[in-house]
């Protein structure tokens, strides 16, 4: 029995023993610094190769008839469009037409155009400034009035604030595909009842190197306030939307618009001109003519309700500014007229608690003759970009310094004469050449706007910023 006894407490201290010592090295293990191993992925960057710059104009203006007046199906072009290009430093442009298959009278000298900046050989891909705009002044039938737009880079995504499809006015919407990759494209339409139920604005094929022409009217019939969503599944487009007005049997201007500003809670438009405000009050009790009156368009994308601050001031030292609040409801269009305002040169900025989309419409009445422009909001741009002026009349720069700080700068014809602007915050303007390009130089970032105001003619249009430069990739294998 001792002997059993003895050997029992024998092992019992020897399990103790084992634990202490087992106890011993985790606390040691946990005390001391566990060698690390660390593995460094293999990767490589890749630079992104050049590539060329590249614009598409949206070519001339188009009808729904042949050139007989018949067929009424038919989309026909009428006329030409004189384009407008410049780079900085002088670059040589490759311009090539665009195949428009729905314009069926298109030729190559009258078909849209595909302006590229090639590759330089030499240098960084973006050192070289470079931009392109159309013009067209037309009295034909219906259409009657100036219609100017820029030559813009294509996107996977815009959006379209303008046009109407009630009776007397007709709307298109023109699609470009300057690129090498067919795009597919959906438009979806908003009015002033919500998104339209538009089956025939999906999946729509715009093949290489060409563009399409659709009707608004067969999308979205008797719409009086449309605002398109533009969006490629697959590759990208440019689109603009061409807009003529007739009343009666009186034509009452076309335009040809680009796209606005995407959704944002801050938009601005410059350059607004307000004309023959007096000549246009009195025809404004028909109602055949309620949309002589100048507006702002105005969009929520999103789903919930916005409120919004509109601030119009005139584009002049010391010119008076006026606020007014407006209640936004989300996927309802509306529009906002700018009544009560004397004739004059305005900018239109609005601050929102939802991002939004707006656009602006004025129109003028000189001896009789009528016209009007959509003015697109404003993208921000770098410190130096090219203005390309086409043909119109009285063409005037308007450039916003949405800073807080005072800014330099200088409007130049490239290889000609130079002028100083001291851009202060806000609006200021600068008288341009018809058919010129000119490099604009400012001490911080800008943005930009174009337009025209003559005897009943009246256009305009953004200048866009170019897409950003590929970023190196990193590739792990």
């Amino acid at each position: 029995m001792a002997a059993r006894g003895i050997a029992t407490g024998a092992r019992i201290a020897t399990g103790v023993v084992t634990l202490a010592v087992a106890g011993g090295v985790v606390a040691a293990a946990l005390l001391l610094p566990l060698p690390g191993v660390t593995a460094t992925p293999a990767s490589f960057t890749v630079e992104p190769q050049a590539a060329e710059q590249v614009r598409a104009c949206a070519g001339p203006l188009v009808r729904l008839s042949d050139d007989s007046g018949q067929d009424a199906t038919a989309i026909s072009h009428v006329g030409t469009a004189e384009v407008v290009s410049g780079t900085s430093p002088e670059a040589s442009l490759d311009i090539t037409p665009l195949a428009s298959p729905d314009d069926r009278a298109s030729t190559e000298d009258t078909a849209p155009s595909r302006i590229a900046l090639p590759v330089p050989g030499s240098g960084p891909a973006d050192a070289t400034l470079f931009g392109a705009a159309q013009s067209q002044t037309i009295a034909s039938g219906e259409l009657v009035g100036l219609a100017a737009t820029s030559c813009g880079e294509a996107s996977s995504e815009s959006w379209l604030v303008a046009g109407s499809t009630t009776v007397g006015r007709t709307s298109f919407v023109v699609l470009a595909n300057p690129g090498d990759v067919p795009a597919v494209v959906d438009l979806t339409v908003y009015g002033d009842l919500g998104a339209i139920e538009a089956p025939g604005g999906r999946n729509i094929d715009v093949l290489a190197r060409s563009t399409r022409i659709l009707s608004l009217a067969g999308l979205a019939p008797d719409l009086a306030t449309p605002v398109i969503h533009v969006e490629a599944s697959v590759g990208a487009v440019s689109a603009a939307v061409q807009q003529s007005v007739v009343r009666g049997l009186e034509p009452g201007g076309v335009e040809l618009v680009g796209p606005s500003a995407p959704p944002a809670t801050v938009q601005r438009v410059a350059g607004v001109q307000i004309s023959g405000t007096s000549s246009i009050a009195e025809r404004l009790s028909d109602s055949d003519n309620s949309d002589l009156q100048s507006v702002l368009r105005l969009f929520v994308p999103g789903t919930e309700p916005a409120s919004v601050t509109l601030r119009v001031a005139e584009e002049r030292n010391g010119g008076a500014s006026t606020d007014y609040q407006v209640g936004l409801t989300p996927g309802i269009v509306t529009e906002f007229p700018l009544q009560d305002i004397p004739d004059g040169t305005y900018s239109v900025e609005a601050e929102s608690d939802q991002p939004i989309v707006m656009g602006a419409r004025t129109s003028t009445l000189v001896n009789g003759v009528t016209d009007f422009a959509w003015y697109q909001t404003l993208d921000e741009l770098g410190t130096d970009f090219v203005v390309a002026t086409a043909d119109g009349p009285n063409p005037r720069l308007h450039l916003v310094n949405t800073t807080d700080a005072d800014g330099e700068g200088t409007v130049a014809v490239y290889g000609g004469e130079s002028r100083c602007c001291s851009f202060v915050p806000g609006a200021r303007s600068v008288a341009l050449k018809p058919g010129s390009s000119y490099v604009v130089s400012s001490s911080g970032p800008v943005s930009a706007m174009v337009d025209y105001l003559g005897e009943g003619r009246s256009s305009a249009f953004a200048i866009a910023p170019p897409s950003p430069d590929a970023s190196p990739l990193v590739i792990y294998p």
